[in-house]
């Protein structure tokens, strides 16, 4: 049996190998661009995102195509380790409509549909244009036409929104809302073209929809040609896919066809690119290209390539290297805040040249892409604080959605003085069982080994390593995390194949317990998701949208504040430890495979040794399954349409997720998310070493006879029968009051839903099985975190330190303290806060904790931090004051402790208070290149009890610069000293 290899990325990686010589962001080899290129109009567009945002990269033939970035676009308050999305160009090749989103939005119904952003981005000076509307993440979403307009889609009840924008003025120009399923919608002539069942129909303005061509499958990829002609594809028997042209006369005309997956079809501005290897050998006609329209053109290139605007370059590859890698090929490659760069690998149709670029993103105007998105409630002019939300779904919102009910009193508060709302760094007002911000419940990350270590023992159900109390500083006692978890025995025997919980850990969080702020070893917040309910605006708390995802399996059920099924020791070990998480996940996993098992609902048999017999209870797993009702029996009911590999919203020439190469990952919302759970099984996810800066395996992967995963994939109308859910792709149903079909899914309501047993494969000759690097004996493997803490103080004995948490809080990474042994100090005041407010749904809510962070590093193993913003975003602003627990007559000098990382703003202004109501103003940068330190802040003469404030609003404030509170000291000294500072009082804010 041959085990199924993680795929090279090569010249892919947007870092270059030590030692290799970088590559270049422009061609330098100017011979082999096509003739006349310095007088070419040719621009190629293209994306790749990272947990700074989705870069929008641009390069003009004239410039031999010298990549720039256009623009970054991400949301504040979003804690996301990559952005994914997607864009079309205008016909003038100046505007980029863009649609973009958090990845972790495609785990989550609602957010696939109706939780994206869109922008229209200047492609010549970066204006970035925000869209007052969530759309959907669908492949085919946005549309460009041959003009400057473009279709946005989303679904609305039981029929799709289509939403007109005109690139030129940036705006909505006209909202429609017809019947059914339609994908794959462009602007074409004065009305809008789209795809739905087995035709491609036409919306006019009026909405009304009429038939343009019967096809024997549902079209997709759609794009108008400059002569009323519209390019599309279709699947056809025997896995072919065709390519045809329709004109808004009727007129539809066979022009080519190859293998599905070996053809697609591309366009802008009304030109139109047939791409794939062989292209040509495929299309009806002896001679080529004289039988296709004008404007038409064959491209001898990888399908799957991205095309410019006349077909001049073709990109085959775009990824930073980091996308199926997580947050620590960023942590380690890029500093704090920095993008990911970006590896892109093209080729010259014309003279067969390829090119291997390497591009920095670097948007010339940031700020606007980073600013909040109208479709979140607040614009960037609104200098209000009674803010007026709209429901929105949440981009960011984790699985398993439990109902919620209003917050009683809180369970418990930091030990700030003022434990109201407005001063406790918690949030006693939450919907979910486990505060964020609670310095003594911090969630430890963990080593790609140790996630490894934990889902090895837990599938064999012997993941008993014992938490001594007091676990990684918390207050919980001594447990085991399957003796809190206990495995759920599989009817049927056999058990969770390690690689599928693998599988899983990855698409749910990229294999981290903690924020992806923080990195192996080093602890902090668990993973907000959707703790805030905010759908991803920094300005919104709505407790009712509370989404209670925690950690490494996004852990849900069970995590509301409201819930009793987990007692609160169970919820705080969820929390903070990856072991106990992973074992609460194998055990819902379980579940799920039981439920579905007592209904009859098997893959293949229903060995559980093989990976692919885990489809359904993967299915549930993400989006539940819906149980027969006793009162109804014709009622639909099992497994929800939206995993359904049929449905219209991912492409039907998709091959199995990964099977292609890494670079999969920058776009996974065109996968099912069993679809991708396989994937990951078949060839991990990516991790670098620090140490070396290279890339490999996360895990180890599973082992197929063939060596080939995708030989066991179910085909993607698998689950799409007439008699068992109403769906068939060769007969689609009528939309009521209309003449249109719709498809595959034959109901208004889209319950096509799935529960019959299917065999797709014969497994012991297909199928995979697991491969264990751990076994039941052997012990959890170790980490030492990069950025170690600053345990010991190098100030002088007679300083005064008041550090940033209370002395009662215990700095521990796992099961060891790290400090033992160092710390010569002990904190003499406080650190309080107070946290800007608004009014919202009648109640006061604080929007400026959603971008409130704490890691476990820094001076004594802990410190706060946030993100600057402009002073009218009073509900985001956060002021922390050091206070020390005694006065000072005399002079001191007082020094600020800056960790080495998330402290880089050029503006931190310190407010020091004399103790007689004299204050004195200091404004230093926090950027100490990467190390933990002490800055003076000058000496001065207090007379009293002194304190210092240091505020998040800054003049400058854009979301970008993250601002730090760690330690403070005050060192006092025998006179005036030569750094003494005399000023004249500033008034209070």
């Amino acid at each position: 049996m041959a085990l199924v290899a993680p795929l090279a990325s090569a010249a892919l990686t947007g870092s270059s190998p030590p030692g290799a010589t970088p590559l270049p962001d422009r061609v330098t080899d100017t011979s082999q661009l096509p003739s006349g290129w310095r007088q070419s109009e040719d621009r190629i567009v293209t994306y790749d995102g990272d947990g700074t945002g989705l870069h929008v990269l641009v390069a003009d033939a004239a410039k031999a195509y010298k990549w720039r970035t256009a623009a970054t676009l991400s949301e504040p308050g979003i804690d996301t380790d990559q952005w994914i999305g997607q864009s079309c160009v205008t016909a003038s090749g100046d505007r980029a409509v863009v649609v973009y989103a958090p990845r972790q939005v495609i785990n989550d119904q609602l957010g696939f549909q109706q939780g994206a952003f869109a922008a229209v981005v200047d492609l010549v000076d970066g204006t970035v244009t925000k869209l007052p509307q969530l759309v959907s993440l669908a492949y085919f979403n946005p549309g460009c036409g041959d003009g400057e307009q473009a279709v946005l889609s989303r679904p609305q009840g039981e029929g799709t929104q289509l939403l007109t924008v005109d690139a030129r003025r940036a705006s909505v120009t006209r909202e429609q809302t017809v019947p059914g399923q339609l994908t794959s919608a462009v602007p074409f002539g004065t009305g809008i073209a789209a795809a739905t069942g087995d035709s491609v129909v036409s919306v006019d303005r009026q909405g009304d929809v009429h038939t343009l061509a019967r096809t024997e499958g549902t079209p997709f990829r759609l794009v108008p040609d400059a002569h009323s002609g519209l390019a599309y594809q279709v699947p056809a028997a025997g896995k072919k896919v065709e390519v045809r042209r329709v004109t808004d006369a009727g007129s539809d005309r066979l022009l080519g066809s190859g293998a599905l997956g070996a053809l697609a079809v591309h366009g802008t501005g009304g030109h139109v690119f047939v791409t794939g290897k062989g292209a040509q050998e495929d299309t009806p006609g002896s001679v080529l290209p004289k039988n296709w329209p004008q404007d038409w053109r064959v491209l001898d290139v990888p399908a799957a390539s991205e095309v410019s605007t006349t077909g001049d370059l073709a990109l085959t590859r775009v990824s930073n290297g980091g996308e199926a890698a997580g947050g620590d090929t960023v942590t380690v490659v890029a500093a704090d805040g920095a993008a990911q760069p970006v590896g892109i690998n093209a080729l010259a149709p014309e003279t067969g040249a390829a090119f291997d670029f390497r591009v920095k993103p670097e948007a010339p105007r940031r700020s606007q892409g980073a600013e909040q998105s109208p479709a979140l409630g607040r614009s960037a002019d609104d200098e209000s604080t009674g803010i007026t939300t709209n429901s929105v779904a949440d981009p960011s919102a984790g699985l398993h959605t439990n109902s919620v009910e209003s917050p009683s009193a809180a369970m418990r508060l930091d030990s700030a003085d003022d434990d109201s709302p407005e001063h406790t760094t918690t949030d006693p007002d939450r919907a979910c069982a486990v505060t964020r911000n609670d310095p003594e419940l911090q969630a430890l990350q963990p080593s790609p080994a140790m996630v490894e270590w934990a889902t090895d023992l837990a599938v064999q159900g012997k993941l008993d390593v014992r938490r001594r109390s007091g676990w990684n500083g918390t207050d919980l006692s001594s447990y085991t995390p399957q003796g809190m978890f206990p495995p759920v025995a599989l009817e049927g025997g056999g058990r969770v194949p390690a690689q599928i919980m693998l599988g899983v850990l990855t698409q749910e969080s990229n294999l981290v317990q903690a924020t992806s702020r923080a990195t192996a070893g080093e602890s902090g917040n668990f993973i907000q998701g959707g703790y805030y309910g905010n759908g991803g605006s920094v300005h919104t708390v709505d407790w009712s949208a509370a989404d209670c995802g925690y950690g490494i399996g996004q852990v849900t059920s069970g995590m509301a504040r409201s819930d009793t099924t987990f007692t609160a020791e169970q919820q705080k070990a969820i929390t903070v430890d990856y072991a106990a998480n992973i074992a609460a996940s194998v055990q819902i996993l379980q579940d799920k495979w039981n439920q579905l098992y007592k209904q009859g609902i098997l893959a293949n048999g229903g060995d559980p040794r093989y990976l692919e017999n885990w489809w359904f209870a993967l299915w549930a797993y993400n989006s539940g399954f819906n149980q027969p009702d006793a009162s109804d029996a014709a009622a639909p009911w099992g497994l929800g349409w939206f995993n359904n590999p049929a449905n219209g919203l991912y492409p039907p020439d998709r091959k199995m997720f990964l099977s292609s190469g890494y670079d999969d990952a920058r776009t996974p919302n065109l996968w099912t998310y069993p679809e991708r759970v396989l994937g990951w099984a078949a060839y991990s996810q990516q991790k670098t070493d620090p140490t070396t800066g290279t890339s490999g395996p996360a895990f180890t992967v599973g082992t197929w006879p063939t060596g080939k995963a995708p030989d066991a994939q179910p085909p993607h109308d698998a689950f799409c029968d007439p008699a068992a859910n109403e769906c068939d792709t060769s007969k689609p149903r009528k939309v009521e009051g209309s003449s249109q079909p719709e498809g595959p899914c034959q109901r208004d309501d889209f319950k096509c839903w799935w529960h019959e047993a299917s065999t797709w494969t014969d497994c012991t000759a297909t199928c995979g099985t697991e491969v264990l690097a751990y076994k039941a004996t052997d012990p959890e493997p170790k980490t030492t975190s990069s950025r170690p803490a600053s345990c010991a103080s190098t100030l002088p004995a007679n300083a005064l330190i008041v550090d940033d948490v209370p002395n009662t809080v215990k700095f521990r990474v796992g099961s060891t303290n790290p400090c033992a042994g160092e710390k010569n100090w002990t904190s003499r005041g406080t650190l309080s806060f107070t946290f800007g407010s608004a009014q919202q749904n009648g109640a006061t809510v604080y929007p400026s904790k959603i971008d409130f962070h704490q890691l476990g590093s820094g001076f004594g193993g802990h410190f706060w931090f946030t993100h600057t913003r402009v002073p009218t975003y009073t509900d985001s602003v956060v002021t922390g004051t050091w206070t020390p627990d005694r006065s000072i007559d005399g002079w001191a000098r007082v020094l600020v402790h800056l960790p080495d990382h998330e402290a880089n703003t050029g503006q931190a202004t310190y407010r020091i208070d004399l103790g007689d109501g004299t204050v004195v103003e200091k404004t230093i940068s926090q950027d100490t290149g990467g190390k933990n330190t002490w800055v003076s802040l000058d000496s001065y003469e207090f007379h009293g009890t002194p304190t210092v404030s240091l505020s998040s609003d800054t003049a400058d404030g854009t979301g970008d610069d993250s601002i730090a509170w760690d330690a403070l000291a005050f060192e006092p000294l025998p006179a005036e000293p030569s750094d003494a500072t005399t000023a004249s009082p500033s008034p209070q804010k």
